[in-house]
């Protein structure tokens, strides 16, 4: 417990202490908001749409007739992975000097996870929305042929998300729950908590590469609740060591303080 507290100390007593602990908070706040945000209007598109059993059609059909619940969903998904990003860059705020390395691994992941993710799903956002409008007042463009278009860029997006990107993510949050389950700075508990968010994404990854995306759908609907409720998780905890640390810290200032006036025999 002495070497906890005096890794809490040495976070408390860093250069800027308080702004770093404002954008720990902000990072998990903005996840957590960006994620659930995200996820709720998905899951609306989801049953508004009726995509239980998915076709391009259907999603070609769907754009059209809710394009700004279209536009909507894919502006906060797009969000809520820059704030998967921000969070992953936040963690670097609250580990030792040693994890650096691994840390710096991680966050060059997220990047580019995340650049794959917005490429991904501005593609949908713009030009599948764009071609499922000329399939609407262009009567020019045969069925088969807009089909085989918007399944090729549903394709393209769900390799740069689905796949590409949920893996980078998992592998970068696993490298954060590697050196959070080797400092001494956070509880063992909070490693525990991250471990199967970020699997969850690893394992969509390898579902969606071999076919199954009904399931993989559902995971990657389960990995981003369950990373809104860990960044939750993860701002309440942190928030609440630093601000024990502060408390001690002050009550050892006031009794150093207390001690010279009781050797003087001075009333304080």
């Amino acid at each position: 417990m002495a070497e906890a507290a005096h890794d809490v100390d040495a976070l408390v007593k860093a250069p800027s202490p308080a702004r770093r602990h404002r954008f720990v908070q902000t990072c998990c706040l903005m996840t957590t908001l960006a994620h659930t945000a995200a996820t709720l209007i998905c899951v609306f598109a989801f049953r508004e749409g009726n995509f239980a059993e998915f076709s391009p059609q259907r999603l070609l059909q769907f754009v059209p007739q809710h394009l700004y619940v279209w536009r909507t969903s894919c502006l906060l998904v797009m969000l809520s992975s820059l704030s998967t990003l921000l969070f992953i860059l936040a963690m670097r705020d609250v580990l030792e000097e040693k994890f650096r390395s691994t840390v710096g691994v991680a966050v060059c992941l997220a990047l580019l996870a995340c650049v794959l993710d917005i490429e991904g799903v501005s593609r949908m956002m713009v030009l599948f929305a764009d071609i499922s409008m000329q399939g609407q007042i262009n009567c020019t463009y045969l069925g088969a042929d807009l089909v085989q278009i918007g399944w090729t860029i549903i394709n393209q997006s769900i390799t740069q998300t689905f796949m590409l990107s949920a893996f980078l993510y998992g592998t970068a949050g696993l490298c954060i729950v590697r050196c959070l389950s080797g400092t001494r700075f956070v509880p063992r508990y909070l490693a525990f908590a991250h471990l199967p968010v970020w699997t969850c994404m690893v394992v969509t990854s390898v579902v969606t590469f071999l076919g199954h995306l009904p399931a993989a759908l559902c995971l990657m609907f389960a990995g981003n609740l369950g990373l809104s409720f860990l960044a939750a998780f993860t701002g309440v905890s942190i928030d609440s060591m630093l601000s024990a640390s502060k408390a001690d810290q002050k009550r050892e200032e006031d009794h150093a303080k207390l001690i010279p006036t009781a050797n003087t025999g001075e009333s304080p």
